[in-house]
């Protein structure tokens, strides 16, 4: 069961459904404070909507900071994220950020932005 604190947090700072955070640091630091934990990730691709064509990801959600932009989803996810500990799923993170992902020569990230899928067990 998610704590209120958590619940507030993701009321006030999620833009879709998916749990995607502008500030997704404090995101995960506000949810393991309170006992929560990641199952896995989903990741988007935060694209020009004029550039989705060449993105790795299909479809999503308008920036609504930024209506020239959206919010792809990927195909790529991690799952067994609830074994790892709060640093290690943020230096995951951080990797596969600066990693990007690349289908052939044609499909590339923009810049990946994390999804959440919580434990249930809570």
């Amino acid at each position: 069961m998610l704590s209120n604190r958590v619940k507030e947090y993701i009321a006030n700072n999620s833009f879709c459904s998916e749990y995607l955070f502008s500030d997704w640091e404090t995101f995960l630091d506000i949810l393991y404070e309170e006992g929560g934990r990641v199952s896995s990730i989903l990741w988007w691709d935060h694209c020009k909507i004029s550039e989705q064509n060449a993105s790795v990801g299909m479809g999503g959600y308008i920036d609504s900071e930024n209506h020239d932009y959206m919010y792809a989803e990927t195909q790529l996810w991690k799952d067994g994220l609830d074994l790892m500990s709060l640093d290690e799923i943020k230096d995951y993170i951080k990797r596969e950020m600066k990693k990007g992902i690349r289908y052939g020569d044609n499909y590339s990230s923009h810049e990946l932005v994390p999804s959440f899928y919580l434990n249930d067990e809570l």
